[in-house]
């Protein structure tokens, strides 16, 4: 990598960003990070509950996704505490859906018997056997469905391990500063970026990709497409409890609890359009607590740690993953949701698939970026 020339620069250091890093650097392509912040995952990638989770029961393309993506974290875990010696606390812990009613028992039950019949792994728990796993669920469920393959991660430990192992595989950071511009050249009668401006100096690439999450929209509309990625707002809460009171991670009452190995607690998270403000409320607060205290009466007795807000970026039918139109050399990565953590090895995998072969092992074509 000549001082001002990459192979790639990715623009956007989170999960997504990073994962594409790891992949491409794997490649013997050298990529260059630039994000605004001053370290790599400091946005939704940092805030994220680190669940993994697939329930759907088709195999339409997106299912699809999330599920080979989920497949590559047992061995992508491995690897990276093998090259970072950090443990990203992989744990295929199983969630269990519980119901409360009959209306949400025939929409889970229903689920879980498409996915039986498509050989997909589920089990239908009555209550007793909800309460024999996790014996702090209220004695107010009617039952839960056992998703056993479903597991969990620590987002923070999993961006910083990309990052270094991609540092180690000769991938560059230049974090604190954002991209202000983008320098174009018409070739053939088409664009192409030939270099972004940061802190006043040009950098210089042949390819470019936008993973910059819910603020990629700003950068491709400065390349004169416009596409749509919102902000979605989600709180958090974390409560503290010893000894653990869940094994599994739990959902129900549109929350989900997710245990850590630390004894820590995650009960989130709300999704509210409210633009870029990140501020954590009482009400948000509140909201999940509520919810969590009726899933499992004994959290009440837990320590209130801290609550915080992250910012999902949210496309109607995302993600956005391939090359922007109109360019040939820009590709966007972003549109995640709330699957950002789920779908970042595949993400890497893919976007290293097109830039490196052209070829990617799932086609990209459900998620081609079109201009909004």
């Amino acid at each position: 990598m000549n001082r001002n020339h990459a192979d790639v620069i990715i623009i956007g250091g989170g999960i997504i960003g990073c994962a594409i890093a790891y992949d491409l650097a794997k490649r013997n392509v050298k990529p260059l990070v630039i994000d605004k912040a001053h370290t790599v995952g400091t946005e939704a990638s940092w805030a994220g509950a680190g669940i993994l989770t697939s329930h759907a029961s088709t195999h339409e393309p997106y299912p699809t996704l999330c599920r080979a993506s989920l497949e590559l974290y047992p061995s992508l875990a491995e690897e990276l505490r093998t090259e970072t010696q950090i443990d990203i606390e992989f744990i295929q812990s199983g969630t269990l859906s519980v119901f409360f009613n009959r209306a949400e028992a025939a929409g889970l039950i229903g689920l879980a018997d498409r996915r039986v019949k498509r050989g997909f792994s589920t089990e239908v728990l009555t209550a007793e056997q909800a309460w024999e796993l996790e014996p702090t669920l209220s004695k107010s469920i009617a039952g839960a469905v056992l998703f056993p393959e479903d597991a969990q991660v620590r987002n923070p430990k999993m961006v910083t391990a990309l990052a270094k192992g991609a540092a180690k595989h000769g991938a560059e950071f230049q974090v604190g500063n954002p991209v202000t511009d983008f320098v174009r050249a018409s070739e053939n009668g088409g664009n192409r970026v030939i270099g972004v401006v940061v802190n006043g100096e040009t950098l210089y690439a042949d390819t470019f990709v936008i993973a910059a999450g819910c603020w990629a929209g700003a950068l491709t509309a400065q390349l004169d497409v416009p596409i749509q990625i919102e902000p979605a707002k989600g709180q958090i809460v974390l409560v503290e409890a010893m000894p653990p009171p869940f094994k599994h991670i739990v959902d129900g009452l549109g929350i989900y609890v997710v245990p850590r190995a630390d004894g820590k607690i995650l009960l989130g998270a709300t999704v509210e359009f409210v633009g870029y403000d990140k501020t954590a409320t009482v009400d948000g607060a509140k909201q999940m607590i509520d919810a969590g205290i009726a899933i499992a009466p004994k959290l009440a007795d837990s320590t209130f740690v801290q609550t915080w807000v992250g910012l999902r970026p949210y496309v109607k039918k995302g993600p956005l993953l391939g090359y922007l139109p109109g360019y040939d050399n820009v590709v966007l990565a972003s549109g995640h949701f709330k699957n950002g953590i789920l779908l970042a090895p595949i993400t890497g995998q893919l976007i290293g698939e097109l830039l490196t072969t052209g070829q990617p092992s799932l086609s990209l074509e459900p998620f081609q970026p079109n201009g909004v």
